[in-house]
């Protein structure tokens, strides 16, 4: 296995387990402070049901990135051409910065110092797949 497919590897199983803590938001799990910077409405920390559906979206949303980064290393196949995998790549990178960004502000120290570490990882690693990966 090449270093980018390494690379490629480790960001998703970052991405996987942020999409797994989404579903576990999205059913019912007790942290809802440690999301959306802590000002999404929960009773006794499970979010309510309008937040509950933006946590499972986040979940589609972060399955099909993982999926990019994986195609963009050549892991696994995707439906994109090769420069419209490059730029989704590129995509993934940014969302991932931004959402570290928002992590930091958020109010949960899982959120601030958990969250964000993971996200951090994750695009720093995308970052190198989508630079380091041929066309």
């Amino acid at each position: 296995m090449t270093l980018v497919e390494l690379a490629a590897v480790g960001a998703a199983v970052l991405i996987l387990g942020v999409t797994a803590f989404q579903l576990a938001l999205a059913a019912g799990l007790p942290l809802g402070e440690a999301t959306m910077g802590g000002r999404a409405a929960t009773v006794d920390g499970v979010l309510q049901p309008p937040y509950r559906a933006i946590a499972l979206g986040s979940a589609v949303v972060l399955v099909l990135a993982g999926w990019i980064v994986l195609g963009r290393a050549h892991v696994t196949p995707i439906f994109l051409g090769s420069e419209a995998l490059v730029w989704a790549a590129w995509v993934v990178v940014g969302f991932l910065a931004l959402n570290t960004v928002t992590n930091l502000t958020g109010r949960h120290p899982l959120e601030r110092r958990g969250m964000a570490s993971v996200t951090i990882a994750a695009a720093l690693l995308v970052g190198y797949v989508a630079y380091a990966s041929a066309g």
